[in-house]
Parts: C-alpha cells; structure tokens; sequence
C-alpha cells in the first residue's frame, strides 16, 4: 500500500490494528530476549549459612539413612524442619517449591552426593557455606593383620594419583559447562514460533472473521447476480467483474480532483483577473484588411466583451 493510499473500509481497519499490535509484541518480546542473552547474570545464593537457616526457621532436606541426620542433630536443628529425601530428583522438586510451598530451602549431603546432583542441575543450583568436616569411611582390621600397611598404600595411590580424577570424572563428569559454582551465569531461552502461538492465532482468527464478514456483505449486495439466471461460472465471472470496478473506483476516488472545485476555480480566475487585449487586425501594404479571432475578441481594457459587436469592419477610402 502507498503512501497516498487510505484505509476506507472499517475491516480493513480493524485487521490492521490488529497486526500492528501484533507487530508491536513480537518488537518487543524479541528485543527483551536479546537483552537478556546479551546481559550476563551471575547466580545469587539464597542461603550463605547454616545459621541463617536455623535462624529463620527453614525446613532443610537430608538424605534418608545418611549420617547427615545425626550431625545436624548435633548441630542444633530443630528435628521437625528436617525432611529426608531418597533422590536427586527429590531434591531438585524439594528446593523448587521453597520452604514455604512444602519443600526446603537448603539440602545437607556429603560432598560426593551434591556433586553429583550439581552435575545433573548445575545451572539451577549451586553449592555454598562452610564445609563441615566428619571422620569420614574407615576400614577395620584385627590388630596385627599384614593387610593393613597394603590397603594403607593402596588408598594413598588411588586418591593421590591420577586415578582418583578419572574416577571423578566418571561419575561427575568434566563440567564443562558449569567450572565455577560461585560464578555461574544464568542462560536465556531463545524464542520461537512455539511462544508465539496464541498471539498468532487470536490474529488469524481476527483476520478470518473480518473476511468472512466482507465476503457475506459483498454476496448480499449481489444478490441480484445470484438469484439471476445463468450458470455458476457467469455469476462469478460478473461478481468478480463488479468487485474488480468497486476496488478501481474506491481506489482512485482518493486521487480524482471534484469537477466543481475546478470549474469553479477557472470562473473565479475569469471574472477577476483581466485579459491582455490582443491584437486581430493585420495590416498589408496601404489597405487595411478586416480579421476576427474566434477565442479571443479584440477588446480595450476598459471595454466589455458583451457590447461588442460580433464582427470588425474596417474600410478604407482613397
């Protein structure tokens, strides 16, 4: 559509707003989302201490049959905020709720077990607070048993040499992805069509009652075209000639001039503006020969058209 063209009919202007709202959502959705892909967000914990938990009263999750119980116990929790749980995803439900929502604010796990599960949910959650150190596993021998300075040498070679990291590596992965816990960033989904759905179907269910509405009044003001006699492909050959004339016709009567705007111009022009006198009558040699021009009469300036005579006469006498 030009620029000199105008919207006439009011469906036209009703699937335009829409559209232009349309446009005006996806403008701003898609300028919101690439802000935010462009804005590096760090994480911030929650919780920073143990005693912030105790404190506020926060209901945190344990491991069900770890030693973990006993040591919180010891750590003075109140026992009825403690809720054990069996696995990962367990804690992941637990700690997305919240403490106020039934689930918790905190999970206490041995170190192994919330590597792993910072694995699996690394972009949601992170590991904070102090360390709490335990005796941790032993094994037990009879006193004086040669096994012990074997498995001694044993467990020193596995966890101090190149073995221990590739058993890590097995079961927590490289993480790659997520290297540092205290300076993990916080990744944006992109948009698709998918999100946009609703808006696209509320559109097209606008545009399609617009048309369907002006295809019913355009068939009723035919009528007369399908009541009349003839076969199907005549009255859609004239209906297409007529809406083909109506859209010529609307659409150049934004351009035409109105005939009674000029006319009455070029009157105004006539009456009020004077006209050069212009000379009709030609001389050759000593006789002077009579000429009229049809536009325009031969007039002084001060003389009016309507008193003179039709026809110029001059004569000559020797």
């Amino acid at each position: 559509m030009s620029a000199e063209e105008r919207v006439i009919s009011n469906l036209a202007r009703f699937v335009v707003i829409i559209w232009v709202f349309v446009v005006l959502i996806l403008t701003s959705s898609y300028t919101a989302s690439l802000t935010s892909m462009l804005t590096v967000q760090k994480y911030q914990p929650t919780v920073t201490d143990i005693s912030d938990l105790k404190k506020n009263g926060d209901f945190v999750g344990y491991q069900k049959g770890s030693f973990v119980y006993e040591l919180m116990e010891s750590m003075g929790f109140d026992l009825t905020k403690l809720r054990p749980y069996d696995t990962l995803e367990e804690y992941h439900v637990a700690l997305k709720k919240g403490s106020r929502n039934g689930g918790v604010s905190a999970i206490m796990d041995e170190i192994p077990y919330i590597k792993l599960f910072l694995a699996k949910y690394c972009n949601k959650y992170m590991m904070v607070g102090p360390t709490h150190r335990t005796a941790g596993f032993g094994f037990a021998f009879p006193k004086g048993s040669p096994l012990v300075p074997d498995i001694s040498r044993a467990v020193l070679n596995v966890t101090q040499g190149e073995k221990m990291d590739a058993i890590d590596r097995a079961w927590f992965g490289t993480q790659d992805f997520c290297p540092d816990q205290g300076g993990s960033t916080i990744t944006s989904d992109s948009l698709t069509l998918d999100d946009f759905k609703g808006l696209f179907l509320i559109a097209g269910a606008a545009s399609s009652f617009a048309f369907l509405l002006f295809l019913l009044i355009f068939l009723y003001e035919q009528r007369t075209i399908l009541t009349s006699e003839g076969s199907i492909s005549q009255k859609i050959s004239s209906m297409a000639l007529k809406f083909d004339s109506e859209k010529d016709i609307t659409s150049s009567g934004s351009k035409k001039r109105s005939p009674e705007r000029s006319s009455r111009t070029a009157a105004d022009y006539d009456t009020s503006t004077p006209q050069t006198p212009i000379t009709c009558i030609s001389l050759q040699q000593e006789d002077m020969v009579s000429s009229q021009e049809e536009s325009f009469p031969c007039t002084e300036p001060s003389t009016r058209t309507q008193d003179l005579p039709s026809t110029i006469e001059i004569t000559s006498t020797n």
